[in-house]
């Protein structure tokens, strides 16, 4: 049986073929459907080699303490798992590390990038200037996509940013004015498209 107990510390426990007793506690809650296949995989676990070898398969563990008395049937596991700052293409997870693992299904949204994206610190430079520009931004970024005939395209909860093909400091500055413009004039666009080369386009409602 699953249960949770307080400080989102997680403890599932087993008998397995072999009457070896594991006990598992995830660091933070259950999320990802690959570690409910986890923990159901448990039931076949018949040796503690193949419980190591599950362990150091499981793309998206972080960190493990693996804790056994020699010769005793009680085995603790202490996971700490990846925490993934947005999927990428509906293939992986990329956290702020930069390290990839394989996507599975979460009971949370995160932020979603899309196309063949050769620089993933391309990314994490998009998401800082954002936040610079709004602490909650996060919350309302929806989208980054990158396409090689449009450049690189912002999507907010109700504004897209068009950055074209290339991120530079330039740009960035003149988003952070027309961004700083539109707030004193209480306007939030539709659109604001940076892929002129004489100013910025903004588009209403």
């Amino acid at each position: 049986m699953l249960h949770f107990r307080y400080l989102l510390i997680f403890f599932y426990s087993i008998n397995t073929s072999a009457q070896l007793n594991i006990e598992v506690t995830f660091e933070d809650p259950i999320e990802f459907e690959s570690q409910l296949k986890f923990i159901e995989s448990l039931d076949d676990m018949g040796s503690v080699k193949s419980l190591k070898n599950a362990l150091e398969n499981q793309e998206w563990i972080d960190s493990y303490i693996f804790n056994r008395i020699p010769f005793d049937d009680n085995i603790e596991v202490y996971i700490s798992s990846k925490k993934p700052l947005f999927n990428l293409n509906n293939e992986f997870y990329v956290d702020y590390d930069l390290d990839k693992f394989s996507y599975s299904a979460s009971n949370r949204s995160y932020l979603r990038v899309n196309g063949d994206i050769s620089n993933l610190s391309d990314i994490i430079n998009l998401i800082e200037f954002a936040k610079e520009l709004d602490n909650n931004i996060l919350n309302k970024l929806e989208l980054i996509e990158y396409s090689h005939i449009f450049g690189w395209l912002i999507v907010l909860d109700q504004t897209e940013i068009k950055l074209g093909k290339e991120i530079t400091i330039k740009k960035f500055k003149l988003l952070e004015e027309t961004i700083e413009y539109l707030d004193i004039n209480n306007k939030i666009p539709s659109m604001i498209d940076l892929r002129y080369k004489d100013g910025v386009a903004i588009k209403n409602g």
